[in-house]
């Protein structure tokens, strides 16, 4: 049985229920037919080739259960809806910049939800940035000014970690913009860090409140701020932790000053 063999035996949406209502249950057919709302003469083959294929298995009590294969098989589900449900998105942007073990699990962002419209998508980025209490940690290829504004007005222990590119732009006056100079002189330096890696190509922020991730620009090789992906679940906020580590694991340069245009 081949990769493309699993993708066509559970491509099958009375398939796929069937799995969804067998996960963390041995039940059957008539409780299977039950759940998924189906009859059992429609079920029939349907069971009878998920059995075939190995994504589940009769017990000798003639009950059914998923298989090893069909729970790996139904947790990649996830990949495929992320993917489909942005599609338009991604014929644009793709995953530059993202590390191969974080490809493999961007059906983690499922439920994170893609603002399209760039006014509405900047004042969710601001407000982000406001609803957070404890931190921020960021991987970016832009920064706003105004976010020091914002950093100004949290506690005295309120942690911010910062990880820019070298190809990181900035608008003129950021080294000598005031409530950026006024955050750098009052924080406490074991809760401030700002690391530089050799290039970042995406937008990554979370908090523990939520994240925000913006994708890179086929043709461009840099996001472009058209539609910024937005979440609050603990898989998607993991998975944008996990990727601002990998940055943080590569920052090396010092004594690099950000490019203001």
């Amino acid at each position: 049985m081949t990769s493309i063999d699993i993708l066509s035996d559970i491509s099958s949406g009375p398939r796929l229920q069937i799995l969804h209502s067998l996960k963390g249950n041995s039940l059957k057919a008539i409780e299977i037919s039950k759940k998924t709302n189906s009859s059992i003469q429609a079920l029939s083959r349907h069971i009878d080739k998920l059995v075939e294929s190995k994504l589940i298995e009769k017990t000798p009590d003639g009950k059914y259960k998923i298989s090893t294969i069909g729970k790996i098989a139904l947790s990649q589900i996830p990949f495929f809806e992320f993917l489909s449900k942005n599609k338009e998105y991604f014929e644009t942007h793709d995953f530059t910049g993202i590390p191969d073990h974080l490809i493999s699990r961007i059906g983690e962002l499922a439920n994170c939800k893609l603002e399209p419209d760039f006014m509405k998508s900047l004042q969710r980025a601001r407000q982000f940035c406001i609803d957070a209490e404890k931190f921020i940690f960021a991987a970016t290829c832009t920064m706003p000014m105004e976010i020091y504004d914002i950093l100004l007005e949290k506690r005295k222990d309120f942690q911010w970690i910062n990880i820019c590119g070298t190809n990181t732009i900035v608008a003129k006056g950021f080294s000598e913009y005031k409530a950026r100079k006024e955050f750098l002189k009052k924080h406490d330096q074991k809760l401030l860090q700002e690391k530089i890696v050799k290039r970042i190509p995406i937008v990554c922020g979370v908090s523990e409140k939520g994240c925000q991730l913006l994708f890179s620009n086929k043709e461009s090789g840099q996001i472009d701020g058209k539609g910024v992906f937005f979440g609050t679940d603990e898989k998607s906020l993991q998975w944008c932790r996990d990727l601002f580590d990998y940055y943080y694991s590569m920052s090396e340069i010092h004594d690099f000053k950000l490019i203001e245009k």
